[in-house]
């Protein structure tokens, strides 16, 4: 599986690791008109997008954003290549001693176990407050989620305010409303910076249409202020956005300019 290439910021690395594929049919974003962004779309008529996690090399810390799908394969999610991947790019699952997730859906988080216990031994896991109590104390995503995630609890520090400081040069900012705990991590070196949006944005279209909205946003209305908001503060000079689910997983620009946003992918 082929890399994306490396995103710096300043001496912070940001390497795309790709686990597999998703399969989003147009009809989960609610009132989109996907006239203009056909390009977007694969031969079905659907969009394929990626399923990953993001390493971050940042002073001597070794930190994971997300943990993927897993071995899931279905209609929707082909996952499974995660670990393989960061093989590739010379990283045990011992190295890493960092994990932020951005939400607790099962793409993002699918990797922190495996057989039973933690696929990552050494690293201890950051989860926003409100997601822990949505999918784990309150088991809204179904009690086999709560059982698995409970698997890694000893190891959880629960996020519940903006700012946290994670690791040199990477902080938190909570971005609710496609879950109640979603939190973006913010990577800052001198005057540039990206803000890792986890799923605040599912596909480029949004960049330009940040009022469509997503079947599976716990709240809808919540996700579009909080997407708008972010995609105001990325056109400020030196900030890219960079989500999950984008070609490639890179990080996107924002240009404003006189009526529409136009944006810039890499």
């Amino acid at each position: 599986m082929p890399h994306g290439e490396p995103i710096r910021i300043g001496a912070i690395s940001i390497q795309p690791v790709f686990d597999g594929t998703a399969v989003l049919d147009i009809t989960l974003f609610d009132g989109a008109d996907f006239t203009e962004h056909q390009h977007l779309l694969a031969d079905d008529g659907q969009l394929h997008v990626p399923v990953g996690a993001f390493l971050v090399r940042t002073g001597d810390r070794t930190v994971l954003l997300d943990a993927g799908v897993g071995e899931v394969h279905d209609e929707m999610f082909d996952g499974g290549a995660l670990l393989d991947d960061l093989s590739r790019l010379g990283v045990t699952v011992d190295e890493i001693d960092t994990i932020v997730i951005s939400h607790l859906h099962s793409d993002h988080c699918g990797w922190l176990d495996r057989d039973g216990g933690p696929t990552f031994p050494n690293a201890t896991v950051h989860i926003g407050a409100a997601d822990w109590q949505h999918f784990v104390v309150d088991a809204r995503g179904g009690r086999r989620r709560a059982e698995r995630l409970r698997t890694v609890e000893d190891r959880v520090q629960l996020i519940d305010s903006d700012e946290t400081s994670i690791a040199p040069g990477i902080t938190t900012r909570s971005t609710p409303g496609h879950t109640p705990g979603h939190t973006s991590a913010v990577i800052s070196s001198g005057r540039e910076r990206v803000i890792v949006l986890g799923d605040a944005l599912h596909c480029p279209a949004q960049l330009t249409n940040a009022e469509w909205q997503f079947f599976y946003d716990v709240d809808r209305e919540l996700a579009v202020r909080t997407r708008q908001q972010l995609l105001r503060d990325a056109e400020e000079h030196g900030t890219s956005v960079l989500p999950c689910h984008f070609p490639g997983m890179q990080a996107a620009r924002l240009v404003p300019a006189t009526g529409e946003r136009r944006w810039v992918l890499g």
